[in-house]
């Protein structure tokens, strides 16, 4: 069953360029679904465009058959939790339980239910023992934690990221992204990863590869991360373990007979010697 539908969707910010054109696709409810691209290939104004942040020129999007327009805007936001690219952004409290209230407080859920609340989904994203610290003292990775468990708690059926691990160092990007994957695989939201990292692309269920405002690939990760030729011309990469298995594959090493990582230590230090 598709969760989101978006039909010949285009928008112009200065209604002389498209930023988006056109566009097409749909998601499955409870997927996780990457859209990849370069800067200014529209993926970042898709995101806005769903949750109704902008204001599409033509076309359609609709979430579980019902069209978002200015009369059902409000009711679909209610379906869907952002977490943007930069958590100071979406600050609010003066604590890290304060900020996780905050969408609690929106939703007009009574005090005395709110402190377990606010503990259970801090307790989901690592963040228990920070419940009275401020969020500016936080990492970045702390900051992106506190700022998804906000959205988790108020139970949104869709998730969108919007380059939210594109500001965090390498140990921070895994962190998320293994939370990421972590949110996939125990509950049913619709989770959509607006994204430059590859490593994540290769874990999602389904890719949309966009390029200046167009949808140009879909697919599987498996069948898109082999396009390595159309990968690279959009300015796109492909995962560390997909290079080096190509590189092999290039001298005639046979990946699959290297049963162990010794093995293949040993075949590429052969390799070495040879050259």
């Amino acid at each position: 069953m598709d969760k989101i539908s978006v039909e010949n969707l285009t928008f112009s910010y200065d209604k002389e360029k498209n930023a988006v054109e056109d566009v097409s696709f749909s998601i499955a409810e409870g997927s996780y679904t990457t859209i990849v691209g370069h800067n200014g290939s529209g993926k970042s104004t898709i995101a806005k465009l769903l949750i109704g942040l902008l204001d599409k020129d033509q076309g359609h999007i609709y979430i579980d058959n019902q069209e978002l327009d200015y009369d059902s805007v409000y009711d679909i936001r209610d379906k869907v939790g952002i977490v943007f690219q930069n958590p100071d952004n979406q600050f609010i409290g003066a604590t890290v339980a304060d900020d996780i209230a905050f969408g609690l407080e929106n939703h007009q859920i009574k005090s005395e239910k709110m402190q377990s609340i606010i503990e259970k989904f801090a307790n989901k994203v690592g963040m228990i023992k920070y419940l009275d610290s401020e969020p500016t003292k936080l990492s970045g990775g702390q900051k992106q934690r506190v700022a998804i468990a906000g959205v988790l708690a108020m139970t949104p059926e869709i998730i969108i990221f919007d380059e939210s691990t594109s500001m965090l160092d390498p140990q921070g990007k895994a962190d998320i992204n293994e939370l990421i994957q972590e949110i996939h695989k125990e509950s049913n939201i619709t989770i959509i990863s607006i994204t430059h990292d590859i490593e994540e692309v290769s874990k999602s269920d389904y890719v949309i590869v966009m390029d200046r405002g167009h949808v140009v690939m879909r697919g599987k990760p498996d069948e898109i991360l082999l396009k390595e030729k159309e990968l690279v011309k959009l300015q796109l990469d492909i995962p560390f373990a997909l290079k080096f298995t190509n590189a092999l594959k290039k001298e005639n090493i046979d990946i699959k007979s290297c049963t162990t990582l010794e093995r293949v230590v040993e075949e590429v230090c052969q390799l070495r010697l040879k050259m």
